[in-house]
């Protein structure tokens, strides 16, 4: 029977063509291309990979056509690079995972999660306006950099210097691997910059090589003959065009021609850099502790993260309650046993002027370091301020809030994020507790009254970024108005770092 209706149906269609030759048939209209841009060291593609993307492409996958490209290959890389000049993605909004659909570019974990889902819906219910603007972007015409690959030209080594975590180093990285693609005469050598060796062969090539002393040290960086080219101006157009010029004459690797009385003055320029480059304070240590660059960003991230979730503001408000709750016990417990072990060794007279006034010294030092951080982020560069969280404690700490803030049970997963991430962050809001609790265990009578006082001041910023989300101000404007104000809130913290210093030494010896 079937195959009568089939012949039937062809035959159909065959006299139709013949009297009616005007006459023609729909063809199923083709699905759209999603692209998926993902590099393999982005803890942020991971995550969306395994969080987002399975159930999005359940509910979604069938009405487009999936495409995961990974930036490594040199190919990839072109094709995101194409897209990002068709879309006029600004340099400093690449980011990975980076989307392309329907004439949109969304980059980075946070607006992956939170804005492709709206992108797809709206795309579903009125095709044809998003279907016009795609035409338009992949009507414009991409600017591909021209590298006259396969010339040839003499041997240029380059030295990369990168930090692990650093979003900045990791589009580098892609970079290195589209100028070994381009430039068969290209020879390049990465460092770990938290490597001894690379610190000094980073800081000897920057003396060399006529770099400013604040910049010495910095990620990432690339030096080729006797330039360097820093964070900012790193692009295939910068490097192609010194590969292209160190081409003629050839650059050897200077990295490894460096004198020893160039790598001993770089030694002595790097104990320099930590010991009193450094800079900054606070005035008020506890809300100065509460708003620095490592707390804020993990209350900015565990915001962004519920949001993305689809949580409810009230759901939002009430974790934010439950994670500020475990914050505030944490750090108190803690610095309740710093404080019993301080007032005991108080006692003895030579131990506490030690304790007392080393601590002062390293205030000192802490506040040099801070002020250091304020211009840092004064010229933009945050990521190389020194007192911040080492890269794999801040991948940790995101892991935690992404394992946590999916729990059926609110509350209690709100209280152990709290407790985890408190733990793991006093790497860093430690460097003003610690130095504040000494001065508090001087204070023998008031001690216990300033640690409840400085906890509860310590979590009001957190409080307050749940609440104003609660009142409708979106986490990206949160963060936006935090990032203006870095160079200001670490110019405070250098502030409290020598008034504790000050109090310290006071305590001690006057």
């Amino acid at each position: 029977m079937k195959k009568k209706l089939s012949g039937i149906i062809k035959a159909v269609t065959v006299i139709s063509v013949v009297l009616f030759p005007g006459i023609t048939f729909a063809q199923p209209k083709p699905k759209p291309a999603m692209l998926f841009f993902s590099s393999k060291d982005c803890e942020h593609c991971a995550a969306i990979k395994k969080e987002f993307l399975p159930g999005f492409l359940k509910k979604y996958g069938a009405s487009f056509r999936f495409m995961e490209l990974d930036v490594s290959n040199p190919a990839n890389y072109d094709s995101l690079l194409a897209m990002e000049s068709r879309v006029g993605v600004p340099e400093a909004e690449k980011d990975y995972p980076a989307v392309y659909f329907m004439g949109t570019m969304l980059e980075g974990e946070i607006p992956v999660g939170t804005k492709l889902e709206p992108l797809v819906r709206a795309w579903l219910a009125n095709p044809d306006s998003l279907e016009a603007f795609d035409r338009v972007v992949m009507s414009r015409k991409a600017v591909i950099l021209k590298t006259g690959a396969g010339t040839g030209g003499k041997p240029v080594y380059l030295a990369y210097f990168y930090k692990q975590g650093c979003k900045k180093c990791r589009s580098a990285k892609e970079i290195v691997a589209w100028l070994e693609k381009n430039h068969p005469n290209v020879h390049v050598e990465s460092f770990d910059i938290a490597e001894k060796r690379s610190k000094l062969l980073a800081t000897a090539l920057g003396v060399r090589c006529g770099m400013p002393r604040e910049r010495l040290m910095s990620t990432p960086s690339f030096f080729v003959g006797s330039e360097y080219v820093l964070e900012g101006n790193i692009t295939q157009k910068t490097l192609s065009d010194l590969v292209t010029k160190y081409g003629k004459t050839g650059a050897k690797p200077y990295w490894n021609t460096l004198s020893s009385v160039e790598l001993a003055r770089a030694e002595k320029l790097i104990a320099e850099t930590f010991n009193s480059l450094a800079l900054v304070a606070i005035a008020l240590a506890a809300l100065g502790d509460g708003i620095n660059p490592c707390a804020f960003a993990t209350i900015l991230f565990f915001v962004s993260y519920l949001t993305m979730l689809g949580r409810k503001k009230k759901e939002i408000l009430m974790v934010g309650l439950a994670f500020a709750f475990a914050v505030f016990i944490t750090y108190f417990l803690v610095g309740l046993g710093f404080l019993g072990a301080l007032k005991r060794a108080a006692h003895i007279e030579i131990l506490s002027k030690i304790i007392f006034g080393g601590t002062a010294v390293l205030c000192w030092v802490f506040g040099a370091l801070s002020i250091s951080d304020y211009f840092k982020a004064r010229a933009g560069n945050t990521s190389e301020m020194s007192l911040q969280l080492p890269g794999f404690l801040k991948r940790r700490i995101h892991a935690t809030i992404r394992e946590k803030a999916r729990s059926r049970g609110l509350v209690a997963g709100a209280l152990a994020a709290g407790f985890t991430v408190s733990l793991l962050e006093f790497a860093c809001t430690g460097q003003v507790y610690l130095p504040t609790i000494t001065y508090m265990a001087s204070r023998k009578a008031e001690a216990l009254g300033y640690l409840l006082f400085y906890n509860f001041l310590f979590i009001l910023p957190l409080l307050a970024v749940f609440g104003a989300v609660y009142f409708g101000v979106s986490s990206h404007a949160v963060a936006k108005m935090m990032e203006s104000r870095v160079g200001t809130v670490k110019l405070v913290l250098a502030v409290v770092f020598f008034v504790v210093g000050a109090l310290l030494f006071w305590a001690a010896f006057l």
